[in-house]
């Protein structure tokens, strides 16, 4: 559904606790904490830069760039 959606250019907001999932769906994500914004941008940027938010494929394997588990697989030739 959300392949068809992107499909057709509509906008979705999505929220989630999954940062992996935000990684492979999201084009912008945004952390939002006990005070408001605390950071907006890429997923990369946001959730590849940020030991905090980094999903646990960034954890396992720092400087590579992987946020996904497609990313390191696909990486790992």
């Amino acid at each position: 559904l959300l392949r068809v959606w992107r499909g057709a250019g509509t906008a979705i907001l999505l929220v989630t606790h999954d940062v992996e999932f935000a990684a492979l769906v999201a084009d912008r994500v945004l952390v939002l904490g006990r005070d408001g914004l605390v950071a907006d941008g890429s997923p990369e940027s946001v959730l590849g830069n940020s030991p905090l938010f980094a999903p646990q494929v960034a954890r396992l394997f720092p400087g590579r760039g992987w946020l996904t588990v497609a990313d390191a697989l696909a990486g790992r030739g």
